[in-house]
């Protein structure tokens, strides 16, 4: 009897170990230093080390069955907001970012219910003149992160896939990623659409986890390319892309904006010569996570270029061009080290020269 019972026992914990002893990690677990952790949380420490670290406005959330908040790190949460069916509203929401002991940010996670299109969380410069937003409200222009931009480059803190469901984290590889700068304040121009066909209660909130600023081997810094207009006839198909310099550097997360009219998005490192290396792929618009983190990261080394490409197929009666509601957006977003290699691309008009900036040298 005791030889049945040992046999499978030695057999699971061979599954269970890699070589050397060290556990083999399911699921989205991640190796370190010893355990498997949820990536996000790979510096937390045992014991809470930021107590007052929750930011949240309006009526108390109903639907999120949300964890403790990050022990090293905060949280913050969004008014909950009812929309009526069809119902499609944009407006500016803010927070102070509370006290918190470390300023690196290495992860981040969202938790919403359906109905958010997408909100781009952005810590920008309190205004010299009005002073820090009146929370939850804004200032105008708050919500732009290009605004106010003399004060300073805004920190992106989180950028979500479309029309995303759940949860969704970005995590940055290990010894990797922001400085917030705590003297700040966080705005975003939010975007919240009820594609159903009843009314629709939206909560949302966000944990960003930090650690020590000794544990940081390199910063990260955000970048955007996005094509600024373009035109789609009525039942047509037709590729929009951007083709934009860049200036070396490590990429080390990827993320495509569109709408539902997207039939593919294509991510390419181009050199000197013409010659692509296909780095991201994805297939048509869905509810699902389209953050992909790379580790290693990808090296922008003997490119000269990235070019995105956005697939739209549109199925409707009128003609598709950039914006909200019915039309489509093209924009590729991600993260680069080191700082000074961060960069912003903008295509005027489908067609047109790609006008790219290396705003790390401002930093």
């Amino acid at each position: 009897m005791g030889t049945r019972i040992i046999a499978p026992l030695v057999a699971l914990a061979a599954l269970s170990s890699g070589c050397g002893g060290e556990p083999l990690c399911l699921g989205n677990e991640v190796l370190f230093r010893g355990a498997c952790v949820d990536p996000v949380r790979r510096y937390e420490p045992a014991a809470e080390l930021d107590a007052d670290n929750v930011v949240a406005y309006g009526e108390p959330l109903q639907d999120l069955d949300l964890p403790p908040p990050p022990k090293s790190g905060f949280r913050i949460v969004a008014p909950p907001r009812t929309l009526a069916p069809g119902e499609e509203v944009s407006f500016c929401l803010s927070w102070p970012i509370p006290e918190i002991t470390h300023k690196v940010v290495h992860g981040g996670r969202l938790y919403t219910t359906p109905g958010l299109h997408h909100s781009n969380m952005v810590a920008k410069p309190l205004d010299a003149e009005l002073g820090p937003n009146p929370y939850p409200g804004c200032h105008p222009g708050a919500g732009d992160p290009f605004s106010n931009l003399g004060a300073g480059i805004p920190d992106v803190l989180f950028a979500n896939s479309t029309q995303v469901v759940g949860e969704e984290s970005i995590q940055f590889p290990e010894g990797m990623g922001y400085v917030l700068d705590t003297t700040r304040e966080i705005s975003t121009s939010i975007h919240f659409l009820n594609t159903k066909t009843e009314p629709q209660r939206i909560e949302l909130a966000y944990d960003f986890f930090t650690m020590p600023a000794g544990e940081l081997a390199q910063e990260v810094a955000p970048f955007v390319v996005q094509v600024a207009d373009f035109s789609i006839p009525p039942h047509t198909t037709e590729t929009v892309s951007a083709t934009c310099t860049v200036f070396g550097g490590h990429v080390v997360s990827l993320m495509p904006h569109t709408h539902d009219l997207a039939q593919g998005f294509t991510v390419d490192f181009v050199t000197e010569d013409g010659a692509a290396r296909r780095v991201y792929e994805d297939g048509a618009y869905d509810l699902a996570s389209d953050i992909r983190s790379y580790d290693p990261p990808l090296d922008l080394d003997g490119a000269s270029a990235i070019r995105h490409a956005c697939l739209f197929d549109n199925t409707r009666d009128i003609e598709v061009h950039y914006g909200l509601g019915l039309n489509e957006m093209c924009i590729l977003f991600g993260y680069i080290y080191p700082p000074v290699k961060q960069f912003a691309g903008v295509v005027a008009q489908d067609g047109a020269a790609c006008s790219s900036l290396q705003l790390g040298l401002f930093r």
